[in-house]
């Protein structure tokens, strides 16, 4: 199982779907969703998705892709964007909801979700200073951080540092969230002949 656990300042409120970058760059956490699930013609369906948002009104929110049980979304970014924003739509009061097949949404902050995903399974941040990619071993099970246009802040640095998470790195260029994805993607399946 693949995850991705993207840190974003992306809006926990009703968005426009026609000013995506103006909701926290929910166009860059759109296509980090689609170069996770998506593959030409396919699905890839070892894959999930975590969108933590931490942008106003109320956050922190997160939005759970499950590409082995999602239906009726496609890879451009203004149908992914419209699934998170049926999703903020539907949570409301409440602490958690499915809000169609394969998408849910929980009030969940970053700190919380990584406390529960370290003790199952590897989890891993991805930043230019970190090991290469290329020497590192994944678990068959394994979550990989990445920060959005902004980054994580430096706290959230130190607090992954302090418990342990281990940072790798695809090289000393920054690429795009999404492109990040990918290139984990292309290394474990070249790994695998796939």
């Amino acid at each position: 199982m693949r995850e991705f656990i993207v840190y974003t300042h992306g809006v926990t409120g009703l968005f426009r779907l026609d000013d995506l970058p103006g909701a926290g760059r929910m166009d860059l956490i759109a296509r980090c969703v689609s170069n996770a699930i998506f593959i030409s013609d396919a699905t890839r369906r070892d894959v999930k998705v975590y969108i933590v948002l931490n942008g106003p009104p109320n956050p922190p929110k997160t939005v759970i892709f499950d590409a082995a049980r999602i239906k009726r979304t496609s890879p451009d970014e203004r149908n992914i964007a419209s699934h998170i924003r049926i999703a903020l739509e539907k949570l409301g009061d409440r602490r958690e909801v499915e809000s169609e097949p394969g998408i849910t949404i929980k009030k969940l902050g970053f700190k919380e979700l990584i406390e529960e995903k370290i003790r199952k399974q590897q989890v891993i941040y991805m930043h230019p200073k970190g090991r290469n990619i290329r020497n590192f071993e994944f678990q068959p099970k394994f979550a990989a951080i990445i920060g959005d246009h902004k980054g994580l802040p430096r706290e959230v640095e130190e607090y992954l540092k302090r418990i342990g998470v281990e940072t790798v790195s695809i090289g000393k260029i920054e690429y795009f969230a999404s492109q990040v994805i990918t290139i984990i993607h292309y290394e474990l399946d070249s790994r695998n002949n796939v």
